[in-house]
C-alpha cells in the first residue's frame, strides 16, 4: 500500500499543503504549521520547505547541508539561504536578530531581511516540534529545487521558477507523478500562488521518497542541534 505523505510550502496566507497517497493529491491552505500537521493527518512523512535544525554559532555558508545543497544546484544555489542561529531566532526585531547572529561567532556573520521575513514560520515549525516530540521523525526538511533537480536529472538544476519556461518545466515534471495536477493548479485555493502549489508538490514528492527509503539526505550523517533536531535537507 502506498504510504500517505504531505508536503508544505510557506505562502502569504500561511502554508500550502499537498497530501498524496500515490498519484492522486489534494492541495489546501493551512494558516499555521500546527494546522499543517492536522491537514497531514496520519501521513508517514511531512516534508516542509523550511529549515529545522539551527547552529549556535554562525558559520560561513550556513550549515553543512546548506553548503552541499548550493554545490549541487550550481547557478540555482542562490535559492538556498543560510538559516539564522538559534539565539537570533528568539529576537523580534531585525536589528536585534542581526546583532545576535553577528555576536554568535568570530565570523561576525549577519542575516538578510529576506531571512528575517521567515522568522515567524521558522518559529512555528520549531515550536510544534518542541511541543510534539513524536513528530520529529516524521517532519523532514526538504528543498523543492533539489527535488526538481532530481526529477529532471538536471545536474545544474532548472531555470528560475518565476520564468515562463521554468514554471512550465516544473509543472510538466510534477504532472508525471501527480494525476490532475494541472486542474489543481488552475483551481488552487485562495491564498495559494501557482509557485506555492508546485513547490508543495515537489516537497510531497520528496516526502514519498523518504517514506520509501530512497531519498537522498544532505548530509549523509547529519549533525544535530542542541535540541537534537537534524541539520539535514532531504530530496
Amino acid at each position: 500500500m502506498t504510504p500517505r505523505v504531505a508536503g508544505a510550502d510557506g505562502c502569504r496566507a500561511g502554508w500550502v499543503v499537498a497530501v498524496s497517497a500515490g498519484v492522486a493529491s489534494t492541495v489546501s491552505v493551512a494558516p499555521t504549521f500546527a494546522d499543517v500537521v492536522d491537514v497531514a493527518g496520519d501521513s508517514r512523512v511531512i516534508g516542509v520547505d523550511m529549515p529545522i535544525g539551527f547552529l549556535d554559532a554562525a558559520a560561513p555558508g550556513g550549515r553543512d547541508c546548506d553548503r552541499q545543497a548550493r554545490r549541487l544546484l550550481g547557478p540555482r544555489g542562490c535559492c538556498v539561504f543560510s538559516p539564522p542561529v538559534r539565539s537570533a531566532l528568539r529576537e523580534r526585531t531585525f536589528a536585534a536578530a542581526l546583532a545576535a547572529n553577528r555576536a554568535s561567532s568570530p565570523a561576525h556573520l549577519g542575516i538578510s531581511l529576506e531571512c528575517f521575513g521567515l522568522f515567524d514560520k521558522l518559529r512555528e515549525v520549531d515550536t510544534v516540534l518542541a511541543r510534539r516530540p513524536e513528530l520529529r521523525d516524521r517532519v523532514r526538511e526538504v528543498h523543492p529545487e533539489l527535488a526538481f533537480r532530481a526529477m529532471a536529472a538536471a545536474r545544474a538544476g532548472l531555470r528560475p521558477k518565476r520564468s515562463a519556461g521554468g514554471r512550465t518545466h516544473r509543472l510538466r515534471l510534477l504532472a508525471e507523478h501527480f494525476e490532475g495536477l494541472r486542474r489543481l493548479v488552475a483551481r488552487r485555493p485562495r491564498g495559494a500562488a501557482v509557485d506555492d502549489v508546485l513547490d508543495a508538490h515537489a516537497v510531497c514528492w520528496s516526502a514519498a521518497r523518504i517514506a520509501r527509503g530512497i531519498a537522498v539526505c544532505l548530509t549523509g550523517r547529519p549533525a544535530r542541534d542542541r535540541y537534537g533536531r537534524p541539520m539535514a535537507i532531504w530530496y
